[in-house]
């Protein structure tokens, strides 16, 4: 199998349509390694911007493709590494590869291999950094098993759970009955106070819902000093706009709002993927905080995609403890933040090191800790 690194800016037209070919086939779904993430990423932000794919090809297709964002200089380990995370985070909410569904164990071994080469004769880091990687399914099993082969060490750094519900599991009734009979109650005051219907409207198609959502997402928290509202950074809002005009007419983007009458109230996206949809952003007016739109646009959604797709499962696609989603969304979906180490001899002892620089770092940190909590003692007056 043939193994190439592709510039993501200037890709040929042939090239894209192998991947996008490669991503509609894929053995796990992740639309945020497909072109309309990827390209519109390293148009608008700077952090994208040299995006390169590591490419497993075997005659015209494409047969895995791994999108290395940049290299990072960490102080752990103590060594370059690439990863597949850029600036701004919110445009990639997974990191597992693109693998061939047909041929996974060869796909995913020429990706390793593609890596492999980068890192010797392309002076690229011998150390992978995958963030947000799924390590419940088929690819991480791949994975793992194509690294033994080649001698590869991998070091889980972190494993984490987010919020799923899938058909025939809890999906039809996400909510607990007391969280379904609060919600119930909170839309008819929010009715009653109103003198207005709160209905559920599919605006997929009408480009106005983006500046209604930028609008929205300001009016919270995130619009406030610190907060990562889409509207507060001018590539981000040129980029949304961009990627909701790609995606609206393709059949795989859903976007709900919850309105009174015609007046938005919350907004949610979601994007299809394979089998499965994946939360992609929404937001809430805050001034109608006290009713709580976030949770009361939640059921609603969830089961208009019941009806109106056929997908098995919708994954949360939130970062980690998000305790909002965990709450709301019963199921369960591991992913890990993988150090792999692909290069010469001195990265893969680098990373056979890590489970002790590990352990080293976090002991270190609990004896900070217990000397802060014991100066705290000591300098706090009694009777305090």
């Amino acid at each position: 199998m043939d193994t190439r690194l592709v510039k993501v800016k200037g890709i040929s037209t042939e090239d894209e349509r192998r991947w996008r070919e490669l991503a509609s086939g894929a053995l796990e779904p992740n639309p945020f390694f497909e072109p309309d993430f990827i390209l519109l990423s390293a148009r608008h932000f700077e952090g994208y911007a040299n995006t390169t794919l590591v490419v497993a090809q075997e005659g015209d297709a494409f047969a895995s493709v791994l999108p290395i964002v940049r290299f990072d200089r960490p102080r752990i380990p103590p060594r370059p590494v690439a990863t597949v995370v850029g600036t701004p985070t919110a445009v990639r909410a997974l990191g597992t590869p693109l693998i061939d569904a047909t041929r996974p164990d060869a796909a995913m071994l020429g990706l390793l291999d593609g890596l492999h080469v980068a890192a010797t004769e392309s002076d690229w880091p011998g150390i992978i950094v995958l963030e947000k990687t799924a390590s419940d399914g088929p690819v991480m099993d791949s994975l793992r098993r194509m690294c033994d082969l080649r001698g590869f060490p991998v070091f889980t750094k972190d494993n984490w759970e987010r919020g799923v519900i899938r058909r025939g599991g809890t999906w039809e009734h996400p909510l607990s009955k007391n969280r379904t009979r609060q919600v119930g109650q909170t839309r008819r005051a929010l009715s009653r106070d109103t003198g207005k219907e709160v209905t559920l409207v599919d605006r997929t198609l009408d480009p106005s819902v983006v500046e209604d959502f930028l609008v929205m997402e300001m009016s919270g928290w995130k619009g406030k000093e610190g907060g990562l509202a889409f509207a507060k950074d001018e590539h981000k809002v040129a980029w949304l706009r961009e990627w909701h005009q790609r995606w609206s007419p393709t059949g795989r983007l859903t976007v709900l709002s919850l309105q009174l009458e015609e007046v938005p109230v919350a907004i949610e996206f979601f994007v299809r993927a394979g089998d499965g949809i994946f939360c992609f952003r929404g937001a809430y007016d805050d001034s109608y905080a006290k009713y709580g739109p976030g949770m009361m646009v939640f059921p609603d959604c969830m089961a208009y995609l019941l009806e109106h797709t056929d997908a098995s499962w919708v994954d949360s696609a939130t970062d980690k403890d998000n305790a909002f989603l965990l709450g709301i969304m019963p199921e369960r979906r591991s992913l890990s933040m993988l150090y792999i180490g692909v290069g010469g001899t001195l990265d893969k002892s680098v990373v056979r090191a890590l489970p002790g620089m590990a352990r080293l770092v976090d002991t270190q940190r609990q004896l900070r800790e217990r000397w802060t909590r014991s100066r705290s003692r000591i300098t706090t007056p009694a009777g305090s």
